[in-house]
Parts: structure tokens; C-alpha cells; sequence
């Protein structure tokens, strides 16, 4: 009886003494850990934003544990690939809420992901932040967990509008729009918006992911005297458009969203795309301490200029630093509701205030000309309320 106490308590001192050593399991000195659950595509068409969205995380999230700007709260990100794929999304957003057991989401980046992503968040109760997704029905779809540091596409079709009205005195234009629903969302606020401006849309045109010949729309669009080509979508079918559209002989402006504002687009098509308008919410040009501070840091440790994506990942992640340090918790109708809260930060892409549908209202609309093969910026329009 004696030896079996005495296996008992060496086995007891044993055990206490590993618990003693061993660190907690979430690898934060005072175990207070935020799991954010990242999704984005790091592969296929769309893989700059991702690849760009993560290194941004990522490198937020060690910045604010090595300076406690979380107070005890350890940031720890989980990266999966969606590849630009809806269905993609929704399986690795089920992977991160049930297997990871995240806190929170920031993600996708192409809309029809996050439409996708946001039926899951929605039903497990987890706020989601998506630094990348600009289609308007994000946010009409009365989702409270749902909110966007991507500036919504209805105020960047309004502002590229009202510029190609007021400053450019177009009259007849037309819109190229890819085929998803980031694309069609698009179209009808560029309909809207031109109506609106007094502008005719001659040509309604679209095209789908992966298409490589347009000559058929943009000569339907040069046999109707168009102005102005407003394109709605990624930066490949972009490139190929504007290179198409010269080869064809026209000479219009073309316009184009956030969406395809990537070093990539500039890349790919060369002078074609020289002169062409975008709307961005960020430029790394800028002489904001706060654009100069992050793009400082960006370039020393990943080697280029970082792009809007990034710019808009990299305040999400302050954003979630900043609500979980004021409620001290990750109860996710808490944090929620402190995400909606946010108010008093100054960020890289502005002052984050979000409205009763989950956009940030406190964002910068930035419109921008490719000149030398670079981001110029040619106004800039603060959304407000």
C-alpha cells in the first residue's frame, strides 16, 4: 500500500511539475488568445490581394503582441486559401469555426466568396471583417456580424461618375462587367450612377473569369461612339481589355474599381493601361504619418510597396486589437458589438466609424491615374455618413 502512495504521489509531483514548465496552450503568457481566421485567395486569378491581404495580417498581428497594444490579448491568425472560389470559402470557413475554433473571421476578398463565407459567420454568431469585398449587397443583406473596411462599390461608382460628368464632360459611355456577382453588383451602380449623372451607357457588356477574347463587346462599343469604358472587375481581364481595346484602335478613357488596383494590372498591361481611373482607398505615395509608417515597415520586411488590400487587412486586424482590448473578452455578441463601436482610431486607411449596415464610413475614396506605370492621385473624397 505504501509503494502505491508513494508511485501516487511521485506520479502528482510529476504531472505539477510539467504543468509548471509547459506554457498554456494558446501560447499567450496570460492565455488570453484572439483567433482571427483569415480567407482569402493565395492562389489562382486573385492571389496578389490574398497573398497581399495575408502578409498584412500577419504582420499587424506581430506588432501588436510584441507592443501589448491588445493589452494581455495574444492576436494569433489562421490562414486558408479559398482560391478565389465560392465554394472553396464556405469549406474552409467551416474548417476555421469548427475545427479552429476562431474568434472572428477577416475575410474573403472576391465578393461571391464573401457572400458565401458570410452565411456561415451569420449562423454560428461570429463577426466577420472583410478587407477586400466591395459588392453592395454585402451589406443589404441585414447581417449584423457582417462588416466591411473595403470601401463599398456604391461610392465608387458615384465618385468615377460624377468625376467623368464634371471633369471630363463625357456624355455616352459604356460598362464591361465580369459575370459574378462582384461584376453585376457593379453594373448596376454604374447604371445607377450614370443616370444619375446625366451620362447615357450605350453598351452594357460582360464577360466571365478566364475569358480571353473581348474584341466582339468593344467593337460593339466603338460602333456606338462610346467615350468611356467602366470596367468591373479583376486586374487579368482588365489588362486584356485595355491591350484590346488599343489594338482596336480606341483611344477612350477607361475606368476601373478597386478591384483591379494591383501592381499586377500595370504589369500585365503595360501601356495599354496608361492613363486609365480608379478608385482606391489607399496609396503608398502618400505623406499621412500613418500610410508612411506602414509602408515603411511593409517594404523592410516583404520588399514592395504594399497595395489597397493589404492597407484595408492591416486596419481590420487594429480594429479587432482594439475592440478585444476594451471588452476584455472574446464573447463573440460582445466583441461583436464592440467592432460596431469603434470609433477614435486613426488607421492607415482612415478613421474606422462603421454604419448600422457594417460599412466604414470613416474611409478615404481615393481617385487615382495610372501615369508611368504608377498610382497618381487625382482626388480625394471623404465618405462621411
Amino acid at each position: 500500500m505504501n509503494k502505491v502512495r508513494k508511485l501516487f504521489t511521485s506520479l502528482l509531483i510529476l504531472v505539477v511539475g510539467i504543468a509548471v514548465i509547459l506554457p498554456p496552450c494558446s501560447g499567450s503568457s496570460s492565455g488570453k488568445a484572439l483567433k482571427i481566421g483569415v480567407v482569402g485567395p493565395e492562389t489562382g486569378g486573385s492571389a496578389q490581394l490574398g497573398q497581399s491581404q495575408r502578409r498584412a495580417i500577419q504582420m499587424a498581428c506581430d506588432e501588436i503582441n510584441e507592443g501589448k497594444l491588445a493589452g494581455d490579448w495574444k492576436l494569433e491568425p489562421y490562414f486558408q486559401d479559398d482560391e478565389g472560389n465560392p465554394t472553396k470559402a464556405a469549406s474552409v470557413t467551416n474548417k476555421l469555426l469548427q475545427e479552429t475554433r476562431v474568434h472572428t473571421i477577416i475575410g474573403a476578398i472576391n465578393s461571391s466568396c464573401t457572400l458565401a463565407v458570410m452565411v456561415h459567420t451569420q449562423r454560428a454568431g461570429i463577426p466577420q471583417i472583410t478587407a477586400g469585398s466591395t459588392g453592395a449587397s454585402i451589406t443589404e443583406q441585414g447581417n449584423k456580424w457582417i462588416f466591411r473596411t473595403a470601401v463599398n462599390d456604391s461610392h465608387q461608382a458615384s465618385a468615377l461618375m460624377t468625376y467623368a460628368s464634371e471633369t471630363l464632360n463625357l456624355k455616352k459611355v459604356s460598362t464591361f462587367t465580369a459575370a459574378d456577382d462582384y461584376g453585376q453588383s457593379g453594373a448596376k451602380l454604374l447604371k445607377a450612377a450614370a443616370d444619375k449623372a446625366g451620362i447615357e451607357v450605350v453598351v452594357e457588356a460582360t464577360y466571365n473569369s478566364g475569358d480571353k477574347d473581348f474584341k466582339p463587346q468593344l467593337l460593339s462599343m466603338k460602333e456606338k461612339g462610346t467615350e468611356a469604358i467602366f470596367l468591373w472587375g479583376v486586374y487579368i481581364e482588365a489588362a486584356l481589355i485595355a491591350n484590346q481595346a488599343r489594338l482596336l484602335g480606341m483611344d477612350c478613357q477607361i475606368f476601373g474599381a478597386s478591384g483591379m488596383a494591383s501592381p499586377k494590372l500595370m504589369e500585365l498591361g503595360g501601356e495599354a493601361v496608361e492613363g486609365m481611373i480608379l478608385t482606391q482607398s489607399f496609396l503608398p505615395e502618400s505623406d499621412n504619418p500613418w500610410v508612411q509608417k506602414f509602408v515603411d515597415n511593409y517594404k523592410k520586411k516583404f520588399g514592395d510597396n504594399p497595395i489597397p488590400h493589404a492597407a484595408q487587412a492591416y486596419d481590420s486586424v487594429y480594429i479587432l486589437a482594439d475592440a478585444v482590448k476594451r471588452i476584455d473578452t472574446t464573447a463573440p455578441a460582445k466583441l461583436r458589438d464592440a467592432i460596431a463601436g469603434t470609433s477614435g482610431l486613426e488607421l492607415v486607411t482612415g478613421s474606422p466609424e462603421f454604419n448600422p449596415t457594417g460599412d466604414d464610413v470613416g474611409k478615404r475614396v481615393l481617385i487615382t491615374r495610372i501615369e508611368k506605370g504608377a498610382f497618381g492621385l487625382v482626388e480625394a473624397i471623404v465618405i462621411g455618413q
